[in-house]
């Protein structure tokens, strides 16, 4: 009988972070039989799904629901007085659930049923994130092993007793790693693929002068797509800037855009279809984000053999040492002038830097690499 591994956190619908459950959860399932656990709000047309439609999703809200009455009815009158929105069992954890039937008791003692069921448990998220200290003390209390796959910047790390109880970190990278002082730190590194590698490593390389731009993005304030905008207003002649994403900011965005129509709002894309615009596109520009771990298209970026232009966040700096790709502090004047600098590129220079990149993939960040990371690391965590 394969060993049964718990992937939980606060997995939802959309983002890079579902894309890399998705993932995982269809490599590791190879060798053990994997289910995945959300603590917040999860529906079917998660992207976990993507990469197998039969892995087993559910959400710690559907668990409370199914086993509290009072929360069943509860959860019922909140759905009604939401016009339907969503499902039922999004809405157990209400407002009334919580204040007067003490939900997260509940809930903590779904987890204590729940977990035992499992030889290991992969949490994907902040060291800040709900449940993290309750599930890595009922890991340690049933013996069961217990992988803290770290997602978002590690600014200010506490010295919590519990996090000493895990038996491995998976960070993006060792800048990230060192976020993090704790005694019994035990880590390795093991960084993104592009999911949808097929299609984009069949993308040529760049053969011409950087004429067309391309960005992908959450539409919000701390993504600083405002600076990408307004520094290719500021270079552009008669050139391209794509803008894929959706977020509270897309009208702002566009207003900011004054309906330049070399300005190309997309909407949200899926990530299997992304490869179309990348082909479309000359260059990457990575915009800044203080909380960045990845980004996830960074390595898509690579994988496709785009030129890259990128602030200095999260793994990108350690992904691309030793190769000379340029680089922006989050100024509208420090990105345009490193966007006239790619833009005056020639032809012969912008394809050795295309092939350079996408070696750089192949050789580090192919799916072969990163599928066989992850089966090494968890095989060697499930045999200690």
């Amino acid at each position: 009988m394969k060993s049964k591994i718990l992937i939980i956190g606060p997995i939802t619908d959309f983002g890079g972070r579902e894309l890399e459950v998705g993932f995982v959860s269809n490599v590791l399932s190879s060798k053990y039989q994997v289910e995945v656990c959300s603590t917040v709000t999860i529906s079917k047309n998660t992207q976990v799904l993507d990469f197998s439609k039969s892995l087993p999703v559910f959400s710690l809200k559907s668990k409370v629901f199914k086993n509290f009455g009072v929360i069943k009815f509860l959860a019922f009158i909140s759905y009604l007085k939401n016009n339907f929105k969503g499902s039922v069992p999004d809405y157990a954890n209400n407002e009334w659930a919580k204040k007067h039937y003490s939900y997260d008791a509940k809930a903590l003692k779904v987890l204590n049923t729940l977990i035992p069921k499992y030889n290991l448990v992969i949490f994907f998220g902040q060291l800040s994130s709900n449940y993290i200290k309750e599930i890595i003390e009922i890991c340690h209390h049933n013996k069961i092993k217990f992988v803290f796959r770290t997602t978002g910047k590690i600014l200010d790390y506490q010295n919590y007793d519990y996090l000493n109880y895990v038996d491995l970190f998976i960070h993006h990278s060792a800048n990230n790693a060192n976020g993090l002082k704790i005694n019994a730190h035990n880590y390795t590194v093991i960084d993104q693929c592009a999911f949808n590698e097929e299609e984009l490593l069949k993308i040529p390389v760049v053969k011409n002068k950087v004429k067309t731009f391309l960005t992908i993005a959450r539409l919000e304030k701390e993504k600083n797509i405002d600076i990408v905008i307004k520094a290719f207003l500021k270079v552009s002649d008669n050139d391209k800037l794509i803008i894929i994403g959706e977020g509270s900011e897309y009208n702002n965005l566009k207003k900011l855009a004054k309906n330049n129509e070399n300005v190309v709002f997309t909407g949200f894309i899926a990530n299997h279809k992304t490869a179309d615009f990348f082909k479309q596109a000359d260059c990457i520009i990575i915009s800044h984000y203080d909380f960045e771990t990845g980004p996830l298209t960074g390595i898509e970026a690579m994988a496709s053999a785009r030129l890259i232009l990128s602030a200095k966040t999260g793994a990108m700096e350690e992904r691309f040492k030793g190769i000379n790709i340029s680089w922006f502090n989050n100024t509208v004047e420090d990105l345009s002038e490193e966007m006239m600098k790619i833009k005056n590129i020639d032809a012969d220079q912008a394809e050795k830097l295309s092939i350079e990149i996408r070696e750089r993939y192949t050789s580090r960040f192919s799916k072969e690499n990163i599928n066989a990371r992850y089966l090494e690391v968890i095989e060697k965590v499930m045999a200690i």
